[in-house]
């Protein structure tokens, strides 16, 4: 794996160029930003191009393939393909001559996704083997209010009101949504305790926590709680389909959600016919004799 190094100066001017771009012309929200930025890192990283009019498709599928073995899945990895397919269209339009052939990248075939939910009592069984009081809040926090984890990754201190946490989107729009009790107090005794100045997740270095980092940390604690095949939106699902049961109305899960459409959250409604039977099933479907 190689790292960034002055070899890497083209790209880094180029990358700059087109953020730049991203950021001042077509004023994209710091989420994607923050989005697009990671992807070129990890590219520089592992693929150890150091310009783009040098990078041919042989060397862009070894990246691709690199990622896949690494076991990141295929949906991101395509979300990571999309961006760099953005920097390249933008230099080409600039007049940069690229080796690289853009029809010939090809994204990886994916699943379509079948949700996962997590009950109350899901969620109390798995942290209770959080043992780390970040592992624990970022549990917490995204089931109490539906986080991405993107959201999540972005999370500083100036986001903080009391419980209430006040952050920008999906689509860069603003959302404001509130914490429980329980999760406020431990995200005070957190930030003094790790000595939080700025960004809410970091490491015993100060050093700030990426989403991919926090994803493997959720997903640990998921496993140790006997919960295979984890995945962070699943905790956005759950805390939507929570909601429901416990007596929310489509539009106020809508408002929780943060949906621009109600037939987005209705989706949550149909999938509970199913989860409404399990649910009896578990706790009512047995004999009284």
């Amino acid at each position: 794996m190689t790292t960034t190094t002055t070899q890497n100066y083209a790209i880094l001017d180029q990358i700059a160029e087109y953020m730049d771009y991203c950021k001042f012309v077509r004023q994209m929200s710091d989420q994607t930003l923050s989005n697009k930025s990671y992807t070129y890192q990890q590219f520089i990283d592992q693929s150890g191009c150091g310009d783009l009019t040098e990078l041919d498709n042989k060397v862009f599928n070894n990246w691709i393939a690199v990622q896949s073995m690494s076991g990141v899945s295929a949906r991101t990895i395509n979300t990571r393909i999309a961006n760099m397919i953005a920097l390249f269209r933008y230099h080409k339009e600039m007049g940069m001559e690229l080796k690289i052939k853009i029809p010939l990248i090809k994204k990886l075939k994916t699943t379509p996704p079948r949700r996962t939910y997590y009950f109350s009592e899901d969620i109390a069984k798995v942290l209770k083997c959080a043992d780390d009081p970040m592992d624990w809040l970022i549990i917490r926090i995204s089931f109490d209010v539906g986080l991405r984890i993107s959201e999540l990754a972005s999370l500083r201190l100036e986001n903080l009101e009391g419980r209430k946490i006040s952050y920008i989107g999906k689509g860069g729009k603003y959302r404001k949504t509130y914490i429980s009790t329980e999760a406020y107090d431990k995200l005070l005794e957190w930030i003094s305790y790790a000595g939080v100045t700025d960004w809410l997740w970091i490491n015993e270095f100060h050093k700030r926590v990426q989403k991919d980092a926090l994803r493997i940390r959720m997903k640990l604690v998921f496993q140790k709680a006997g919960y295979d095949n984890f995945y962070p939106h699943a905790l956005r699902h759950s805390m939507c389909t929570d909601a429901l049961l416990h007596g929310a109305t489509e539009r106020e899960a809508q408002q929780l959600m943060g949906h621009s459409n109600l037939a987005t959250t209705q989706v949550y409604s149909h999938d509970l016919e199913d989860k409404e039977r399990e649910l009896s099933d578990r706790f009512r479907n047995y004999s009284l004799a």
